[in-house]
């Protein structure tokens, strides 16, 4: 070997020590930096011609697990699916409230109970009156409260979900250029482990909003999929992601999946490439991190609740003003006006018979009666008030200009009261309701959303609209506001998909702006028929459809705008207490003060076991009104701790692989310190063989000379 080789070999030494000192320094420097990798550098000898002819670095590698970094990335979804959940859960157990609570629901139920209890043993007392009155308000604005704040919820899961699309697009961007320039370098022999690093904290960040997998290929660049095989990134090729919050939600308002009929709902989906094309919506297909936590709550977990508390809501209406409506206060006021409005031409399919009395405010007695035919006679509203009026004396029955049925007395020392006796007034199918509450004249809460109860109907919660109805088979005849009718045949082996699109496809229901669809309800399905032009209708079915399905009026959103009828809520003593007597003449006493008939009532409405139709996240049970709010906390309790017990168990294992991964990838400074010893020993081999060599060279050059 020659001295100029020696030397040679020599500054290999020295360049590839200087390199791997280089290399340790930036080990120790980032020792506490978040996705941070320790790199190794590895030597190979260099041969010449079969000669040693020195040292050069192979590669600096990166000390990676890959399998624990991916199963990382998939518990870091988990997680935070789990963590978004249990987030929102836990507010809304906060908004309401634990069985024991003062401010729960059930709790607003007993006390309402109780407060009708206390006023049916003196119905005079005005104390009970405002006391009965407070607590039903209080208990009203709760209920909307918490409807409310659920839909509040699901537009900021929506906004959020908005939010963290626009960092998955970015960190989607930052990945393609990433392997672009790992790529490059590569090629061009340089080294890569500060970019690969960077880009597996993108990754990671990714993982934390969508559940992905990846591939690495032969040039360094990786390949992104989402869990439902969707790509996201093709080498340098990556496809844009973007979502459109709808700004706000309310009960209806619904995702609705590419493969719906309906498709697309009023919250748009998660598009891929630019589009808006049902086959570019990538939502169905988001099966973990953040995004699949944050869809689920907005269609799902908090809709299943906002149904829930529509049904309480609604049942709640239905109860105390159908008892309500039975009966009247003392002095009954000097006019009634209806909740719901209606045109003249509306039909109206009834039986039974009514009282209708102008009563002296004073002393109670029968100023003169409206003892009604029988009221499967009277086929519409308008020969409705042309029955009445002129029975009243100075009393008339009139729609204002809402279309609301409003009976005055026309003297002020004169009130207004109704027997509802055994009326029965057709809602829809074999669902009826009494003449009051037909009306809403006397209801004691509200929750109408739009102009009334008869423009939309709709059914419990089935299992799916893709199987056939069973039962039996029949035809759905159509009351239309206008006078006319029409019919729609069904059969037993059709679904409700069919059944929505042929009601829809009808020419006379499309004329009058009637259509069906079939909506989202937790895990199943709800057929819903309406009125675009929110005027009424009555639905008979000659077969078993509208029971099996258990259709009723279209509850959704009653929850939000549950309160105190207005007049009562500014005048308690407007209470309904007594019941108008039916066979009272004129002069006798037709109402007394003392009477406590429909207190007592509307107090038993809270211990009779009720109908639940199937909703939400809870199957169809009979129970009490009050049952039936603890069923619905109970659910969300147990939704509540399950999310609690899967975000720590997921967190604990989370901190487990990443102790894993750090022993395997983190820098440990005492292994640095002691490469730095020895790679300096290298480094001061390597000087002294080129000072030797040096000495070698003066040498021989003083012997020439």
């Amino acid at each position: 070997m020659s001295l100029s080789q020696a030397i040679q070999i020599a500054v290999t030494g020295l360049q590839t020590t200087q390199r791997a000192l280089q290399t340790t320094s930036d080990n120790i420097a980032n020792a506490n930096t978040d996705g941070f990798t320790r790199k190794k550098v590895e030597f190979t000898n260099i041969n010449l011609l079969g000669r040693g002819a020195g040292v050069e670095v192979s590669r600096i590698s990166r000390s990676v697990n890959e399998f624990l970094l991916r199963q990382i990335r998939d518990t870091q979804g988990v997680t935070n699916n789990f963590e978004v959940r249990d987030k929102a859960l836990q507010e809304i157990q906060l908004l309401f409230g634990t069985p024991e609570s003062d401010h729960s629901i059930s709790n607003g139920l007993t006390e309402l109970k109780n407060a009708f209890e206390a006023l049916a043993l003196t119905p005079e007392n005005q104390a009970m009156q405002f006391e009965a009155v407070g607590i039903a308000r209080e208990l009203a604005l709760r209920v909307s409260e918490l409807a409310n704040n659920v839909q509040r919820l699901r537009a900021e899961a929506d906004s959020e979900i908005a939010r963290l699309t626009s960092l998955l697009d970015k960190g989607i961007q930052n990945v393609s250029q990433l392997n672009v320039q790992i790529a490059r370098s590569i090629t061009l022999n340089q080294e890569t482990g500060s970019l690969q690093d960077a880009r597996d904290r993108e990754l990671e960040a990714i993982s934390e909003i969508i559940d992905i997998q990846s591939t690495e290929n032969n040039d360094g660049r990786v390949d992104m999929f989402t869990k439902g095989g969707r790509s996201l990134i093709n080498g340098s090729i990556s496809i844009n992601v973007a979502h459109t919050a709808s700004g706000s939600t309310n009960a209806v308002t619904q995702y609705l999946n590419p493969t719906d009929a309906g498709y697309p709902g009023a919250i748009t989906g998660i598009f891929v490439n630019g589009s808006t094309a049902a086959t570019d919506d990538i939502t169905p297909e988001i099966t973990g991190g953040q995004l699949n936590g944050l869809i689920d709550l907005r269609d799902e977990v908090l809709p299943n609740l906002q149904s829930e508390l529509d049904q309480l809501a609604t049942t709640l209406l239905n109860r105390v003003n159908s008892q309500h409506n039975t009966g009247t206060a003392f002095p009954p006021p000097t006019t009634l006006t209806g909740t719901h409005s209606f045109a003249s031409t509306d039909t109206l399919t009834a039986t039974g018979t009514i009282r209708i009395s102008t009563i002296d405010r004073t002393t109670g007695n029968v100023v003169a009666n409206y003892d009604s035919p029988g009221l499967n006679t009277i086929t519409s509203v308008g020969a409705l008030l042309t029955s009445i009026n002129g029975a009243l004396g100075a009393g008339t029955a009139t729609l204002d200009t809402s279309g609301k049925l409003v009976i005055t007395s026309g003297v002020a020392t004169r009130g207004i009261a109704i027997n509802v006796n055994n009326s029965a007034v057709t809602v829809v199918g074999a669902e009826t309701r009494n003449f009051g509450h037909f009306f809403g004249l006397n209801d004691f809460v509200q929750g109408v959303t739009d102009k009334s109860d008869y423009n939309s109907f709709i059914s419990s919660q089935q299992a799916n609209s893709t199987t056939a109805v069973g039962g039996t088979s029949g035809t759905l005849t159509f009351n239309i506001s206008t006078g006319s009718t029409a019919t729609q045949a069904y059969v037993n082996s059709q679904t409700l998909d069919t059944i929505a699109a042929n009601i829809t496809a009808n020419g006379t229901l499309a004329g009058a702006g009637i259509s069906a669809k079939v909506v989202n309800d937790g895990t199943g399905r709800r057929l819903v028929i309406s009125d675009g032009g929110l005027d009424n209708f009555v639905i008979t079915d000659s077969g078993s459809l509208l029971s099996d399905i258990k259709m009723s009026i279209d509850e959704r959103a009653q929850a939000n705008v549950m309160t105190v009828r207005s007049d009562i809520s500014n005048d308690p003593t407007l209470t309904a207490r007594g019941i108008l007597s039916r066979t009272a003449a004129v002069g006798a006493r037709g109402i007394s003060s003392g009477d406590s008939s429909a207190a007592n009532a509307i107090a038993g409405v809270f211990d009779v076991q009720q109908t639940f139709n199937s909703v939400g996240g809870i199957s169809g049970a009979q129970t009490t009104i009050a049952g039936y709010a603890a069923q619905i906390l109970s659910v969300q309790a147990g939704l509540a701790a399950e999310a609690q017990s899967q975000t720590e168990f997921n967190q604990s294992f989370l901190e487990s692989l990443q102790f894993r991964s750090d022993a395997d990838s983190g820098v440990n400074i005492d292994e640095e310190l002691s490469n730095i010893i020895i790679l300096e020993q290298a480094f001061n081999a390597s000087a002294r063989i080129i000072s030797v060599v040096d000495a070698m060279f003066d040498e021989l050059f003083n012997t020439v000379r």
